[in-house]
């Protein structure tokens, strides 16, 4: 689905036992992505999680977009040999360091393995806090974006 020239897409409405949530489909999205998560963003503390290597190439883009807001950004390593136990602790661990709390808002930029991660520590950290998904590859974004699958490797 293509938005019009300037204004913005029409959500897709994805819903789900006990709950439901909307999923934006525009061109430029990158860049108007604070814009679009202004609401959800205000008032709370939010983080950023991403792999190093999607945050080489987009997070300038990404923090062009939330300002002035500066989210802490915790960088994990590519890859899904990293979607592991270990790194879902240290990703808690940082979110602890960085004052995240209850409240508090996660947002995972990448591929799969960065929604996966990032959907799972969001629903151990704190009982629970809320997050978004900006996918970054068409897999992602067709799949593991979608349907609130989580979870790391054994």
């Amino acid at each position: 689905m293509k938005g019009s020239q300037g204004s913005a897409s029409t959500p897709i409405t994805v819903r789900v036992p006990g709950t439901s949530y909307p999923i934006l489909i525009e061109d430029g999205l990158l860049g108007k992505a604070g814009e679009r998560m202004d609401g959800l963003m205000a008032g709370r503390k939010a983080f950023i999680l991403s792999d190093t290597t999607v945050w080489e190439l987009w997070g300038k883009k990404l923090l062009r977009s939330l300002a002035p807001r500066r989210p802490p950004v915790i960088l994990v390593p590519p890859g899904e040999r990293h979607k592991r136990l270990a790194t879902i602790e240290k990703i808690a661990q940082q979110l602890l360091l960085q004052g995240a709390e209850r409240s508090s808002l996660l947002v995972a930029f990448g591929g799969g393995v960065v929604g996966d991660m990032g959907g799972f520590a969001a629903s151990i950290f704190l009982r629970g806090i809320d997050y978004v998904q900006i996918p970054t590859t068409l897999l992602a974004q067709v799949d593991s974006s979608i349907g609130g699958k989580t979870g790391v490797n054994l």
